[in-house]
């Protein structure tokens, strides 16, 4: 594990994950809490979330940065990589080197290498063994993930599927929101979207609010401003 006292760290955040009867409580905040523990308790360097809907198409719902979203959305385009397998045969998937998927998903392994990425490990997202969708960690270095960050994952992600209902599909439409309102604070403060998006997450925890709830707003004042 990447970070000293990584285990207490982890039953911290696996308690944080499970716990969805807090008020407020909104699957996309769960998902970003996700990636972003995953990064952090793990040797990974970025990591992605894709969720299917009510007709088994996957979406983009949550990721630790453009780059990573850029390669995610290459999955989607091509339905080929990791995560979507991942998906579609609720088995992990572990790619110690992208470069050497190249021949069984091109059009992925050559935009995440293009993005600095050189293997990458997709773990399935279940709830009362449904298949919901995928998270993908990404690594800058060679080589397959190790078994105490691999455990690691497996917890993560159990912790915040456990207890997931009709929010988790209130999430996609949430994201589309969410973007939109990236694009406004990026294009007002004149910051890459990366940075807007830290600035809309930093807004809604300090006023204990939802991402979703602020990016409605901002997009609603922006209407009305025109």
């Amino acid at each position: 594990m990447s970070m000293p006292n990584g285990g207490k760290v982890l039953v911290e955040v696996t308690s944080a994950l499970a716990d969805t009867s807090k008020p407020g409580y909104e699957a996309i905040d769960t998902f970003d809490l996700l990636v972003r523990s995953a990064t952090s308790l793990t040797s990974g360097v970025e990591a992605g979330i894709l969720l299917a809907d009510h007709n088994q198409h996957l979406h983009v719902v949550a990721s630790t940065s453009e780059r990573t979203s850029d390669v995610e959305e290459a999955q989607l385009g091509s339905e080929q990589g990791p995560c979507v397998v991942a998906f579609r045969t609720g088995e992990t998937v572990d790619v110690p080197s992208i470069a050497a998927s190249r021949l069984d998903w091109p059009a992925f392994a050559a935009l995440a290498e293009d993005r600095g990425f050189h293997a990458a490990h997709a773990v399935p997202l279940r709830h009362r063994g449904q298949i919901l969708g995928g998270l993908i960690l990404f690594s800058e270095q060679l080589g397959p993930l190790s078994d105490e960050d691999a455990v690691s994952i497996e917890a993560l992600v159990r912790a915040a599927t456990t207890n997931l209902n009709e929010e988790l599909y209130r999430a996609l439409d949430a994201r589309v929101t969410i973007e939109r309102a990236k694009g406004v604070l990026a294009q007002q403060y004149g910051v890459p979207m990366d940075a807007a998006f830290s600035i809309l997450r930093a807004h809604a925890r300090k006023t204990d609010k939802r991402l979703s709830d602020i990016a409605g707003k901002i997009m609603n004042s922006r209407g009305q401003s025109r």
